[in-house]
């Protein structure tokens, strides 16, 4: 039986309400989502991100831009150390490295939320959750067609991105447009009265 450590419990809230601050200063955390779960036996939180970066959906032969996506995240009472974390990506993308969970198969099968980075295989007691993000944005930016998950839709994407690299991509899409547009839970509304 493996025992992994855990920090001491104040120690290990403190941590974890300064993780939940940096994803909040960085405007990635969906506040609406957080569960706490604190018993004597199990201790965990699970929330959702919202991580902004420029990734794909394909419709056919088409590719449609997207820069919002969401991320599951589980923390539970053995975080920061490995096994404590886990992420499970939600929201649909075409990409070699990523299997959402909202993705459903010709066959009928759901999507693991899977996300290959290495920057999550090797989690360490020295990890953080901003690093951890900002990791994440770039593989959504540059999907690595050499290492794909073993999913269908996941080696699909990396024919494509192999045929199609990301410099090529980029070329064909005016991102900077992409980037300005406002989403629909930025919106501010002022009534005069």
């Amino acid at each position: 039986m493996i025992i992994i450590p855990e920090l001491p419990l104040e120690i290990w809230q403190d941590r974890l309400e300064n993780e939940i601050n940096t994803l909040q200063s960085l405007g990635v955390l969906d506040r609406d989502s957080i569960v706490r779960h604190d018993a004597e036996e199990e201790s965990f939180v699970e929330c959702v991100i919202n991580v902004k970066a420029i990734g794909f959906l394909k419709d056919g032969a088409d590719l449609i831009p997207l820069k919002n996506h969401r991320i599951g995240l589980r923390i539970e009472r053995a975080f920061p150390y490995p096994g404590g974390i886990t992420f499970s990506w939600q929201s649909q993308i075409f990409h070699p490295n990523i299997h959402p969970t909202e993705y459903i198969s010709p066959a009928g099968e759901a999507g693991t939320g899977y996300i290959c980075l290495n920057v999550l295989k090797k989690w360490s007691r020295l990890s953080d959750l901003e690093t951890t993000v900002k990791a994440l944005q770039m593989l959504i930016e540059n999907p690595n067609p050499d290492d794909p998950l073993n999913y269908d839709i996941c080696l699909e994407a990396a024919d494509f991105f192999r045929e199609n690299p990301m410099e090529k991509i980029r070329e064909q899409f005016d991102f900077d447009s992409l980037g300005e547009e406002e989403d629909d839970y930025d919106d501010i509304i002022i009534i005069d009265d």
